[in-house]
C-alpha cells in the first residue's frame, strides 16, 4: 500500500532572525503560564515584603539599619530584576549561535530550520500559543511550557502572511 502525505492547504513561510525584543516578548509570555515563574515570583514578592517589614521593625524598635539585611533586601530585588534579562541574554546567545531561521507552518504543525538543524513540532508537541505584539509563541501543554518556539511577525514572507499564521494557529492550537 502506497503511503499518502495528507493534503496541506495553507502554508505561511517565515524568514527571521531572533532579536532581543523577540526573546523579551516570548520569555514574559511563557512567564504568564508557567507554574515555576509563578511560583518563583510569589517566593520573591514574600521573601522581600518579610525582609522589608523587619527592616521596618528593626527601626522601629530603635536599633538602627542592619547591613546585612539591607544587602538581602537589594540581593533579592536584584535577582528579581536581573532573572529575566540573564534568561533573555543566553536564550538569545543560544539563537545567534544558530544563526538565521527558515520556518514554515501548515497543516501538519511547524518545521523551523537554520545552521543548527531542523526541529519539526506536529500541534499536538505545540498544543498553545501566545501573541505579543511582534511574536506568536508556541508553547507546550505542561506546567511550566518547558518547550517554546518563537515566530516573529517580521519573518513572514508574504502580504498577509501574519493574518494567515493567526488563522492557522487558531484553527490547531489554542491561544492564551
Amino acid at each position: 500500500m502506497e503511503h499518502v502525505e495528507p493534503t496541506v492547504g495553507v502554508r505561511v513561510e517565515l524568514e527571521y532572525q531572533l532579536t532581543r525584543q523577540d526573546m523579551r516578548q516570548a520569555l514574559r509570555a511563557r512567564a504568564k503560564v508557567s507554574a515555576a515563574e509563578r511560583r518563583l515570583r510569589i517566593i520573591t514578592a514574600v521573601v522581600a515584603v518579610l525582609m522589608a517589614a523587619s527592616a521596618v521593625l528593626r527601626l522601629a524598635d530603635g536599633r538602627g539599619p542592619d547591613f546585612q539585611l539591607a544587602l538581602g533586601v537589594y540581593a533579592v530585588v536584584a535577582l528579581g530584576v536581573l532573572r529575566p534579562l540573564l534568561m533573555v541574554r543566553q536564550f538569545l546567545k543560544l539563537a545567534i549561535r544558530h544563526g538565521g531561521c527558515r520556518t514554515l507552518a501548515d497543516d501538519r504543525g511547524v518545521t523551523v530550520t537554520n545552521a543548527g538543524g531542523s526541529n519539526a513540532l506536529n500541534w499536538t508537541a505545540a498544543s498553545r500559543y501566545a501573541e505579543t505584539r511582534d511574536t506568536f509563541v508556541l508553547l507546550s501543554a505542561d506546567k511550566n511550557a518547558s518547550c517554546l518556539t518563537v515566530l516573529p511577525k517580521r519573518g513572514a514572507r508574504e502580504a498577509g502572511g501574519v493574518d494567515t499564521l493567526r488563522a492557522l494557529l487558531d484553527r490547531h492550537i489554542s491561544r492564551i
